[in-house]
């Protein structure tokens, strides 16, 4: 094909639209019937599904057969349509195959000759006439054949059989018989008729042979004599010969194989076959390309399985290899054209507009708004809208076809019907679409489009603001409710709001979908809304003459009459529709009883359903539109022709009187079926399959209504759909019982049979092998989007759980294929109101699931360890089992304990990004609670939709590099927030933003800047509806044009605080260093008045009526109330004072939400005011138990608008009390660091939550408050986990939170704080001996500040009595406790016996360390290595001593060490690595102190950028950097995420989060802190292994002696992941199973039994508040 196609394809011209190829192997096999059962057979039971697996698996094909010569039911022979259905099927594989379309068994069976249904007037008169001639009888022409004068010009037609031989339809032996006499005289005489008048020249010989020709041969020509292209590369022929079958003619099925008169041969049929099969055929299909057998005669029904089992199996493997041979050289040679999806996609759309376009009439006003508004309209999108059925989508396609004729000859029109393809059913592969054609357009390519949604909206949008072609672009987009709601596609967030002059947009929905008119509406003007009304009668009528015409019918006038009372009660398009299709099948002889036509739609749906119920079964019709509805968006052929092979119910009916080959539903039903109903249903792609489904909206809910009703049967059909997709029966025998009529006809020895249905494979996925040899996966997404669909509706929630929901290969495979909001709507299936454990964890983590689904499995581990606890099964407990079972599989770490908290019932949302700041406050929620905003880095603002907790978009809201925005206010009426900038050195940005439909409103550089301006507070907006007020405080107050940004008024004031009044009449000002506000009019900036308070304030609110202002007084503490109504007494007149109740001074006022009362805050609370009673209302006092050891400064309490709640964000607390009672009804602890930001909205009762040391924004369902959680929860700390020190037997740790006295003894075997120390002291970094028996802490201060603890008692054993003015530096071992004390000359070391404190011996040295110093202990317990400044008190290098601790010798030194690079290698005590510099080289050695020698040395490339963490045995380390070392080479040998190195030396800047090699060697860990992530790496294949979001900030990483990684959380919790040896036993994973299982349990008795609480101090001592290290 032409690049000309292509590009007038692609820019929409309708006009020489070429042949729509689809994504099918669709192949019709032609042949008699009764010589072809054996081949049949094996084909349907060996070869169909072999092809079917082949294509699906490599070319992602559907394979379908059309095999139209078995189970044809007795209405398709009753009313003569077999023969045209096959010929339409034939040209319909034509149309949809790639590759192969036409297969025939020509053998030696001329075949079955039809009667010709309809013949011209003009030929049937001619045939009567040479019958007359030649002395025939016509009665029986004059019975079977009617004139038709509806038809144009008239024919005569041949009448149903049953209405002339009214047993037929019962199969009554006499009433058949009497047909097959009649039927063979008119066939003779016919045949007699048309050879005279061919002799006599009235005829061609083509006309006469159509009276000879067979059926087969009709499709044979018709599939390859005259088959457009080659057929050798379409078709295949084979022709099996019976050798001697001449000899066996006296045989009784003998007939089966050959045409036979009576015993012998039909001659003149034998020279028709052979005429086809040796000579017509030939000349198109080379003698080398059919495939010819001969085989010999068997006495067992001449041909059979046994004794032709060669011929079968070599003609089954020819079948297989000749499609497949055919379908490769079809995929290989197909043009670029047909491999490019976006001409495929454009070329569907125009070929339907196409089609829409040649039944169009009318309409004329709609077309002309249309075009008006295309050529003079809004800059803006048109939308029409109508009832469903109205036409909207003919009006559509006709309003494309008349583009060039009405705007722009040389305009592009991108045309989509939108659900009717794949790329235009989903948002996200619309625009990418849409986007792919304009870029085509405009440059000639379509490459480089991105796959990211929010990237595709941008792009979209930009394409169309940047469009600047000549060539005008129409887009128009038919029906968007038919899109489905992913990425709130119906919010309309990704369709811009104005258009250029050369750009127009038309949409159309229909106006039930009330969310997309409305939304749309709120949009746009009214002037670009039309709305379609019905046709009217005369329109309609007039439409349908027109289509009658075109058709060459016409009708009575009795019959015109009919259909002009049926348009005077309806004349909806489809209506009229319906009425056309229902009129076409008028003879001129029907009678006037059968000319019946309904008056609503509903029930001429109703009456068509009724209609081909009579034709075609009503069982069938039945069974057939109850699958097509229950499936909720379609049914694939094969789906089709699948699901009702299973249908015992059906099959029962269908073949109550036949035995059939194989049981499976015939081909020819459904097609039948199908074809007359293909008006009204639509062919498109879901789930990456081609299926069919109803496309109007009427006739799902006739259908639902009439077939659906009933709930048994509902539940039977959604139950045989949801065994399809289980692939139940695929490869099983399915049971079924014969009819009564079958055992008797049959003589059958039993009713009970089993049979194979040759269904197709049900896989979760498919493995194929690309063409390159790569293994590769294609996802099975009809199985993992309608499995559990059906399950629910078939009511059976067991295996919906067990199969789906709770089934990790089917989550994990469906997160993969789709999404984890896909997932999480499966759960709307259960029959539980409350949210499952393993819904509220894929709730919490579903942003980090969508970009890490493979960290599923440690996920629901992680969340849900603690089910293995439970006696009874559950689908929880499997489902851990079977994630366990994964992670060991997959050698990944596995949680050695609950790593993550059960998400609490109240916690709606987790809403996670990397980009989002620590302590972000810049958050606000719609007021309808559905949306919610944040600004993050570099200008991002992020929008999730908090219905399902997706990220909706993001958007780059201002050019970082010009300024970066860190202010936000919210204007709650409008519903938007605006950003502006304190960074204003030549701009001065404010940006408004409309929250509900994710857009940038305005974008403005307002007319005046600040460059002075500096901390964020210094800087205040407040946005009306005109207007811009900004106050730089202490310089400026001015006023800006809302919609220019121009500057309109300066107040010429210095003022520091700034408020508008709630109904924006008014602006207040406090004026800097006075006691004065002056108020000015919004509305024209007048000084209004002025008012003097009693001190300096703190700040100002004003009543809801602005008639009182409330002052907080800044040196009282106190709260007056003073008039603002100038018309009511003096300004400024105090009404009352307020005072806290316990005396405290008030900290903040505020009014409440409804504006009943006064909130205010002291340091003990809130309490609220009746200031219209000058009343105290409530008090609400933070509890003793929550409050902290630090002084809290800040607070949140909000009143909700009812007055019935009040709501305290308090530290990291959430509380809520119930006012009337005045008692805390519920508090949680919604973070472990002080909460940075809360907001309430009271339409979906939702508090939005930040803390600052995280950047998640929490959402939580106030509802859901009181809802107790799992009493199993993660280890967890009091505060975060800042310092962990592991002995090194692995069992033990100390831990020390953000509080300087938070310190714990963790047990690591048994996962759970064992117990809590050293409560009554500020403790800096503390450590555990390598045996894990002692702790030892260092004080921030005293004169004895190194405190010994016992781990197994948890006493202090003895405090050093070392000054912290004096210690620098400590270290201990077993035995002993090393400490270096340095005062202003020298450094003294001292040693000290761990058990008793005592004293062994001391020495010093005359020198200071400057910068980092080295203290190790070695293998004697009598050295130690020590670090000396080199001369000039260089930091960063330094001399290496090995000093005698009992004689203060050196005994060996080593110059020029980097003191952050000295540690031990492997368990020995004397190898040592350190870096070395010499000059300017550089160099990594290793010491042996026992020799005191370097025992390697190598420079090295690059050097490590940290400390190294080695393995056990010392052969490898890692540096921060992820470089990873060889130590047995001294070689760097690979970096690890090298994308992110950037990221991991700006964060990982300790050894507390630097990466940690595991003991073993195997594997290597590191955190991704401000993503949040833990990766493990593999050493011996160099690759990333696992990615585990820690949901939340990892501020401490270590390992264990026994395989456990431990990390250290922001929340509080500790982590605890197994990295066993895989090496152990096969039963390991049992093992583990049983040890978590027992720590548990052994976990749930300490809590119930407070040991895990327990603290022991020294005698005395009480708690004291920490005064250092309080970290909020």
């Amino acid at each position: 094909m032409s690049d000309k196609l292509k590009k007038s394809v692609l820019r929409g011209c309708l006009d020489h639209l070429p042949t729509l190829n689809s994504r099918v192997v669709r192949i019709f096999i032609s042949s008699t019937f009764t010589d072809t059962r054996e081949e049949r057979n094996i084909l349907i039971e060996e070869v169909y599904p072999r092809l079917q697996s082949y294509c699906k698996q490599n070319y992602g094909l559907e394979f379908q057969v059309v095999d139209m010569r078995w189970g044809v039911p007795e209405e398709a022979s009753d009313d003569h349509s077999t023969s045209a259905l096959c010929l339409a099927e034939v040209l319909n594989c034509q149309k949809l195959s790639t590759g192969p379309n036409f297969v025939t068994f020509l053998n030696q069976r001329h075949g079955y000759r039809a009667l010709q249904t309809v013949i011209t007037w003009e030929e049937f008169t001619q045939l009567m006439e040479a019958l007359r001639t030649m002395g025939e009888d016509l009665s029986s022409f004059n019975i079977w054949y009617k004139e038709d004068t509806n038809s144009i010009p008239p024919v005569f037609v041949l009448q149903q059989i049953s209405s002339i031989i009214p047993n037929y339809k019962i199969k009554d032996p006499e009433a058949m018989r009497n047909w097959e006499r009649v039927a063979e005289e008119m066939r003779d005489k016919l045949q007699k008729a048309s050879q005279h008048c061919f002799e006599e020249g009235k005829m061609t010989e083509e006309e006469k042979h159509k009276y000879f020709m067979s059926v087969t041969e009709e499709e044979i020509e018709q599939g390859i004599l005259k088959s457009p292209g080659n057929p050798v590369d379409h078709c295949l022929c084979f022709v099996r010969i019976i050798e001697d079958i001449d000899k066996n003619l006296g045989h009784s099925k003998a007939w089966r194989y050959i045409d036979m008169t009576g015993s012998t041969i039909n001659q003149e049929a034998q020279k028709l076959l052979n005429q086809l099969r040796e000579d017509k055929l030939p000349k198109v299909v080379s003698k080398d390309k059919i495939q010819r057998s001969l085989v010999r005669w068997s006495d067992k029904e001449g041909i059979n399985r046994e004794d032709h089992k060669g011929y079968l199996t070599n003609f089954a493997e020819q079948f297989y290899g000749g499609i497949k041979s055919l379908l490769d050289k079809s995929v290989s040679m197909e043009s670029e054209l047909s491999k490019d999806n976006l001409y495929i996609e454009v070329l569907q759309h125009l070929t339907m507009a196409k089609e829409r376009c040649a039944m169009f009439h009318g309409r004329q006003e709609i077309l002309d708004k249309i075009s008006s508004y295309l050529r003079e309209g809004e800059k803006e999108p048109f939308t029409i809208y109508g009832p469903s059925g109205s036409g909207k989508t003919s009006i559509i396609a006709e309003a494309a076809r008349r583009v060039p004729f009405e705007y722009h000859k040389e305009a592009v029109v991108i045309l989509r019907f939108l659900g009717t393809s794949p790329d235009s059913s989903n948002l996200r592969r619309l625009l990418r679409s849409l986007c792919s054609q304009i870029l085509y357009n405009v440059t000639g390519s379509a490459e480089n489009v991105p796959e990211e949604f929010d990237e595709l909206v941008i792009l979209f949008q930009g394409l169309l603001e940047e469009y600047k072609s000549d060539r005008p672009l129409v887009i128009l987009l038919d029906s968007l409710d038919q899109l489905t709601e992913d990425h709130a596609a119906y919010k309309l967030r990704w369709l811009p709001r104005k258009l250029k002059s050369n750009v127009r947009i038309v949409l159309s929905s229909y106006i039930e979908t009330l969310e997309i008119v409305t939304n749309l509406k709120a949009l746009f003007s009214p002037k670009s809304f039309i709305i379609v009304p019905v046709l009217g009668e005369d329109l309609g009528f007039q439409i349908l003459k027109v289509w009658l015409e075109a058709s060459n019918r016409t009708l009575t006038s009795e019959q015109f009459d009919i259909v002009h009372k049926a348009f005077q009660v309806c004349s909806l398009p489809l209506f009229v529709k319906l009425v056309f299709e229902n009129i076409l099948v008028w003879k001129s002889y029907t009678p006037p009883d059968k000319c019946v036509l309904q008056t609503t739609l509903q029930e001429s749906i109703s009456s068509l359903f009724g209609h081909l119920e009579n034709k075609h079964g009503r069982m069938f019709v039945e069974r057939s539109f109850a699958y097509l509805t229950a499936s909720s968006s379609g049914l694939s052929e094969l789906e089709f022709e699948d699901v009702m092979s299973i249908d015992d119910t059906l099959l029962t009916e269908v073949f109550k009187f036949q035995l059939p080959p194989v049981r499976r539903i015939p081909s020819l039903l459904w097609v039948r079926l199908k074809y007359d109903v293909q008006k009204y249903i639509v062919d498109k792609e879901v789930d990456e399959t081609r299926v069919t489904f109803w496309y109007h909206r009427q006739f799902i809910e006739a259908s639902q209504e009439r077939y659906l009703k009933n709930a048994a049967f509902a539940a039977e059909i959604h139950s045989n759909l949801a065994d399809y997709f289980l692939g139940k029966w695929y490869n099983v025998p399915k049971p079924f019982k014969y009819t009564a009529e079958q055992v008797k006809k049959y003589s059958l020895s039993s009713v009970d049979s089993a049979a194979d249905r040759k269904i197709a494979d049900q896989p979760i996925k498919f493995v194929y092998t690309d063409q390159g040899g790569r293994s590769q996966i294609r996802f099975n997404k009809r199985k993992l989007n309608k499995l559990p669909f059906h399950l629910a509706k078939a009511d059976r929630e067991i295996e919906l759980n067990n199969i789906c929901l709770y089934n990790y290969h089917f989550v994990i495979a469906k997160i993969k294929a789709t999404s984890v909001i896909q997932v999480l709507s499966d759960f709307i299936y259960t029959k539980t109101n409350r949210s499952s454990v393993l819904e509220k964890v894929l709730k919490s983590c579903q942003s980090s699931l969508q970009k890490y689904p493979d960290s599923l499995a440690f996920e629901v581990c992680g969340h849900m360890l603690s089910y293995l606890t439970e006696r009874r099964s559950s689908p929880e407990k499997t489902l851990v089992t079977e994630c366990l079972k994964v992670s060991e599989e997959q050698k990944k770490p596995i949680p050695f304990m609950m790593c993550y908290n059960v998400p609490s019932e109240a916690l709606l949302y987790k809403l996670e990004n990397q980009k989002l700041p620590y302590g972000n406050t810049h958050v606000a929620v719609s007021t309808d609670g559905k949306h919610l905003v944040a600004l993050a880095e570099k200008n991002l603002v992020f929008f999730w939709d908090l219905t399902i907790g997706e990220l909706e978009c993001e958007l780059q809201a201002f050019n970082p590099d010009e300024c970066k925005l860190n202010t936000m206010g919210f204007k709650s009426s409008d519903n938007v927030v605006y950003f502006s900038s304190t960074y204003q050195k030549s701009v001065h940005p404010f940006i408004i933003v409309n929250i509900q439909t994710s857009e940038i409103k305005k974008s403005l550089i307002l007319g005046k800047n600040y460059p002075a301006v500096g901390m964020a507070d210094s800087l205040k907006h407040a946005l009306t509806n005109q207007r811009i007020f900004s106050l730089h405080k202490g310089h400026s107050a001015d006023v800006f044009n809302s919609e220019t940004g121009q500057h309109e008024h300066n107040f010429g004031i210095s003022a520091d605080d700034m408020l508008i009044s709630p109904e924006e009449k008014l602006v207040a000002f406090h004026l800097k260093s006075t006691t004065t506000y002056v108020t000015y009019s919004v509305k024209n900036l007048d000084e209004l008045h002025r008012l003097e308070v009693a001190g300096p304030p703190l700040s100002l609110c004003l009543s809801p009526t602005t008639n009182e202002a409330f002052v907080l007084l800044k040196d009282t503490g106190q709260v007056h109330m003073v008039n603002t109504n100038k018309d009511d007494g003096t300004v400024g007149q105090v009404l009352s004072e307020i005072k806290s109740p316990d005396g405290q001074k008030i900290q903040e006022a505020m009014m409440s939400s409804s504006g009943n009362f006064l909130i205010l805050r002291t340091d003990e609370g809130f309490f609220s005011w009746n200031y219209k009673s000058n009343k105290l209302h409530k008090e609400f006092k933070i509890p003793n138990a929550l409050k902290p050891e630090h002084r809290v400064l800040d607070m949140f309490g909000i009143l909700l608008p009812d007055d019935k709640t009040f709501i305290v964000g308090y530290e990291g607390h959430l509380i809520l009390w119930d006012v009337a009672k005045g008692r805390i009804k519920a508090s949680i602890e919604a973070s472990k660091s002080k909460l940075s930001y809360l907001i309430i909205n009271n339409a979906r009762s939702l508090a939005v939550t930040t803390s600052k040391r995280n950047n998640s924004v929490q959402v939580w369902n106030l509802n859901a408050m009181e809802t107790t959680d799992s009493k199993f929860q993660p280890l967890t700390m009091k505060t975060s986990p800042r310092y962990i020190d592991v002995c090194k037997t692995g069992e033990l740790a100390v831990v020390r939170g953000n509080s300087a006295n938070d310190v714990s003894i963790v047990d690591l075997v048994n996962g759970r704080v064992k117990m809590n120390i050293s409560e009554v002291y500020d403790i800096m970094r503390p450590v555990i001996s390598p045996d894990g028996a002692h702790a030892v802490l260092r004080e921030y201060d005293g004169d004895s500040v190194i405190k010994i603890w016992d781990t197994a008692t948890g006493n202090l054993v003895c405090s050093l009595p070392l000054s912290s003015l004096l210690v620098k530096h400590f270290k201990c071992s077993n035995s002993r406790v090393l400490v270096k004390c340095q005062d202003k000359n020298d450094s003294t070391f001292s040693f000290w016996d761990i058990k008793t404190g005592e004293n062994l011996y001391s020495f010093s040295m005359d020198y200071v360390n400057i910068g980092e110093i080295i203290l190790e202990m070695t293998h004697s317990d009598d050295e130690i290595l020590v670090s000396r400044n080199q001369k000039g008190e260089d930091v960063g290098a330094c001399d290496l001593l090995l000093i005698n601790v009992c004689s203060g010798e050196e005994l060996f030194t080593l110059p020029g060490v980097n003191p952050s690079r000295i540690q031990p290698v492997g368990d020995s005590g004397y190898l040592f690595l350190t870096e070395q510099v010499e000059g300017q080289m550089q160099y990594l050695i290793i010491l042996d102190t026992k020799t005191r020698k370097i025992v390697k040395k190598e420079k090295v490339t690059p050097m490590p950028q940290s400390f190294l963490s080695l393995d056990a045995a010392g052969h490898y380390g890692i540096d921060r950097g992820l470089n990873l070392y060889d130590l047995k080479t001294l070689k760097h040998i690979h970096q690890f995420d090298i994308e992110e190195k950037e990221v991991m030396q700006k964060n990982v800047k300790t050894k507390a989060t630097a990466p940690k090699m595991m003991p073993n060697g195997q594997v290597a860990v590191w955190l991704n802190i401000r993503g949040g992530l833990l990766k493990v790496g593999s050493i011996k294949d160099k690759i990333v292994l696992s990615v585990f979001p820690v949901h939340s900030i990892p501020i401490n990483l270590d390992v264990s002696a026994k395989g456990l990684i431990i990390v250290g959380c922001e929340d509080g919790r500790i982590m605890l992941l197994q990295l066993p040896d895989y090496a152990e036993s096969k039963d390991r994973l049992t093992v583990f199973i049983s040890e978590v299982s027992q720590r548990l349990i052994r976990l749930s008795k300490d809590v119930y039994s407070g040991m895990t609480k327990r603290s022991n101090k020294p005698q005395g001592q009480q708690n004291k508040k920490s005064s250092v290290c309080a970290i909020a």
